[in-house]
């Protein structure tokens, strides 16, 4: 009996080159993105001929990190007094997972779990993966690399001012056999690394239903409906660095979870060289660097302000 791939998988090419095209138009800007993007998967990817195989849409549309006003929301023009959550709006979420802050603000970075899994031995130890942001196209620094046992969630790992408009990326891969697993980001267009906000459906939730396990790390950002739950003002990016399939048991999205938290205020009680993790406008009173170390830059304030 004949076979076709090409039946099963024409659709979703032209639907991912679509969204991926809407993608990189939306990436050049810091306005509002103007479409969605996202991905098709066919299942069974081989069909016999004459049969249908099942598309399943993965898209991603944009979202805004707290919603209204401080005080209550407005009618839409600017004015009113209620509606809303309270918390006052400052950033876009650009598909797939881009943060553009819409003032200037703090941006401050957790990761939340390492663990990317190996499908054909899904009990294999855990390789280490590697995490980094870009802010405004720069070249991307390392903020953690290790294992869950050297996560540390409570750790502010990167605190920095971002201004309104410039754009706040994160990528992530993991070390295997030796060598990098390609690096994704939060402009792949595979959709490997997204964003989500208080309330989105977790990507992979249909994977936890009897397929995979939720790890343990996962648990607390996300409810028995498989909604995210997290402040207004935070945002959860979630990585799938082993698979590229959308199709496999395996692709989860667990492989590097990271919190990202924007405010207008300083998170420490000072400006610091945050990059470190230690307040430099208040010497002795920091906790010093990812490793314990001491600011080597101390006296000094690097923070924008």
């Amino acid at each position: 009996m004949k076979t076709s791939r090409l039946a099963a998988l024409a659709a979703a090419s032209l639907a991912t080159c679509a969204f991926v095209s809407g993608a990189a138009q939306a990436q050049t800007t810091t306005a509002d993105p103007l479409s969605p993007v996202g991905v098709m998967t066919a299942f069974p990817t081989m069909v016999q001929t004459g049969t249908k195989p099942t598309l399943t849409w993965s898209i991603m549309h944009p979202a805004r990190v707290g919603s209204g006003q401080t005080g209550g929301g407005g009618n839409g023009n600017g004015n009113g007094n209620g509606g809303g959550d309270g918390a006052e709006e400052l950033a876009v979420v650009n598909p797939p997972g881009t943060i553009i802050p819409t003032t200037d603000c703090y941006v401050t970075v957790q990761i939340v779990g390492s663990g990317p899994t190996d499908c054909r031995n899904p009990n294999a130890t855990k390789p280490p993966t590697d995490l980094r942001v870009s802010v405004n196209g720069s070249l991307y620094d390392q903020l953690f690399y290790g294992t869950q046992s050297n996560v540390n969630s409570s750790q502010k790992l990167f605190i920095k001012k971002v201004r309104a408009g410039q754009t706040v990326d994160f990528g992530g891969r993991f070390l295997v056999n030796g060598a990098w697993s390609p690096f994704y980001t939060t402009r792949s267009g595979n959709l490997q690394v997204v964003a989500l906000v208080n309330g989105d459906t977790y990507p992979a939730s249909t994977k936890f239903n009897g397929q995979a396990a939720m790890a343990s790390y996962l648990k607390p950002y996300v409810d028995s409906s498989f909604k995210v739950k997290i402040g207004p003002l935070s945002v959860l990016l979630v990585m799938e660095l082993a698979q590229t399939s959308h199709s496999s048991p395996c692709f989860d999205y667990q492989d590097q979870v990271v919190l990202v938290s924007l405010s207008r205020k300083h998170p420490n009680n000072g400006h610091g060289n945050n990059l470190d993790g230690v307040d430099s406008s208040n010497p002795g009173q920091g906790s010093g660097g990812p490793n314990g170390a001491v600011d080597p830059s101390g006296g000094y304030d690097d923070e924008m302000r």
